[in-house]
């Protein structure tokens, strides 16, 4: 576990995550008493007896008798924010339930619930307890054995924190790991990959390379609409290093994504978090692909990239690698779901390309109309080959979901919301890609309008049915989630954009 949960930070008082959770775990009366559970709001600092400005807080701190661990200060609250719709609950209720997850997330630490590290033997499931379930669950004389490794570790873990010499720790922890092989043999990673789990979860690629994506896709975008103000402007020295570094951090993703699929043994597009970093490498894809005919279009994948893996990390995102429900243990997962969520790549590359040459036209002016108008046909040319892309996988993916459909629920088609969205996406795409065809209808203006717009169709069916409706494919039940603030920003931005553009529509 990553001391994050609770503090927002990955080290404290020089320390790492693991030594923090390893102390709590072996002196949780001393650790209940330093405050590190991030709080960081004056509603809840007020409730619990805190300072207004303080950010965070003990864990003695949040209950009346702080020997016993009673008298929960946030108890009443709590249940009545849970008690409310998830789209009606306001600011505070947000962050008190946050305030309460760490709370609980300390509480499972401090009683060493929240690790599980002892097999169940003969355990159809597979299943691992923590101590505490494991010494009630176990037999007489399999519990005993467990008490003995635990006491046996965490007394040379307190001995060894007093002389400094690890070794008897490190001999009982050989001994919990020669126990886990024993009776956890057919489920226990192989050496080579408890490795690779070890070094994927330190490099923690993903999350490193969102910033990364971001400055070099500005760059070259800012070095784009240079070259085209300023055509003297001597740019490719910078543009070949920054692609050089696209390649790099290319490699890395890839290299990251083959991590988890090792780790996890199956495709690393399963759950939301998966499916986001496949989408962002998806979309680096789709610009190596067009880059030779335009440096912007490159700029334009690094920066949704970098937009893709930022998202991915927020806090609703679980980025914990975990086992397939059964509908998912198919190889109809790698199939399906890598083309439909590839296409997502290829037609956010569309929309950012059309929001790209809408502000081309925003900056037309009599000196500089021609090149700029040049450029955005050639944009629009990229685009519409991205969109052809992005269709035709959009359409062939869900095609192939109806015979996973078949397979797992025993029908091609149900109207399930995930199914009916990807259609109306597919039909939205063949509108705009047809558009070309439809006299008086079409110019660079409105195509790169309707590339732009069109993605809604893709953020409601990847996001919208996934956390507002209910269906097969949900992550939700039916109750709305809060729309984040940004979202009208967003879109108020665009309609702000377009609006600009309009008087400068023509290319002619």
């Amino acid at each position: 576990m990553k001391f994050w949960k609770l503090n927002r930070n990955d080290t404290f008082m020089g320390l790492s995550s693991n030594q923090v959770v390893l102390g709590m775990m072996l002196r949780p009366d001393a650790w209940r008493e330093i405050a590190i559970i991030r709080t960081g709001d004056k509603e809840v600092n007020k409730l619990i007896g805190l300072p207004e400005n303080a950010k965070t807080a003990a864990f003695s701190q949040f209950f009346e008798a702080p020997d016993e661990i009673a008298g929960y200060k946030l108890a009443q609250l709590v249940d009545e924010a849970n008690r409310k719709a998830p789209g009606k609950r306001n600011k505070f209720d947000k962050a008190l339930l946050q305030v309460d997850e760490r709370v609980n997330v300390a509480y499972m630490v401090y009683t060493g619930s929240l690790i599980r590290i002892w097999p169940k033997p003969a355990d159809k499931n597979h299943k691992w307890d923590a101590t505490i379930e494991a010494l009630q669950s176990l037999s007489p004389k399999e519990s005993e054995i467990v008490r003995l490794l635990a006491i046996g570790y965490f007394s040379s873990i307190d001995e060894a924190m007093q002389s400094g010499d690890w070794s008897k720790a490190d001999e009982a922890l050989a001994r919990i790991d020669k126990y886990q092989h024993f009776v956890g043999a057919s489920v226990y990673p192989s050496d080579a990959k408890v490795k690779v789990e070890i070094l994927y979860n330190k490099v923690n690629i993903f999350e490193q390379l969102w910033p990364l994506y971001f400055v070099v896709g500005f760059t070259l975008l800012i070095l784009s609409f240079i070259k085209i103000i300023k055509p003297t402007f001597r740019e490719e020295w910078l543009s070949k290093v920054s692609f050089g570094l696209l390649v790099l951090f290319f490699a890395a993703h890839t290299a990251g994504l083959a991590m988890r699929w090792y780790i996890s043994g199956h495709a690393p597009w399963s759950n939301g978090y998966e499916s986001m970093i496949y989408i962002g490498w998806a979309s680096v894809l789709a610009g190596f692909i067009f880059s030779r005919r335009s440096v912007m279009t490159m700029a334009a994948t690094a920066i949704m990239t970098g937009l893709i893996l930022f998202v991915a990390h927020l806090n609703w995102m679980d980025p914990q690698v975990t086992n397939l429900v059964p509908v998912l243990q198919s190889y109809w997962l790698t199939i399906h779901v890598a083309m439909i969520t590839a296409s997502y790549g290829f037609l956010g590359l569309g929309a950012l390309l059309g929001m790209i040459t809408l502000i081309l036209f925003i900056l037309k002016n009599p000196v500089n109309s021609e090149r700029i108008n040049l450029a955005i046909k050639e944009l629009n040319a990229i685009n519409e080959m991205s969109l052809i892309i992005g269709l035709v996988l959009l359409t062939v993916g869900n095609f192939l979901g109806g015979v996973w459909a078949n397979e797992s629920w025993g029908r091609y088609w149900g109207w399930d919301p995930k199914e009916t969205w990807a259609l109306v996406t597919i039909l939205v795409y063949a509108v705009v890609i047809h558009l070309r065809m439809i006299k008086g209808a079409y110019s660079d203006y409105i195509f790169s309008v309707v590339s732009l717009i069109a993605f809604t169709s893709v953020l409601m069916t990847y996001f919208g049915v996934n956390y507002y409706l209910a269906g097969l494919h949900s992550y939700a039940k039916g109750d709305p989630v809060p729309v984040p603030d940004f979202v009208p920003w967003t879109y108020a931005v665009i309609a702000i954009i377009i609006a600009m553009a309009y008087s400068k529509r023509s290319t002619k």
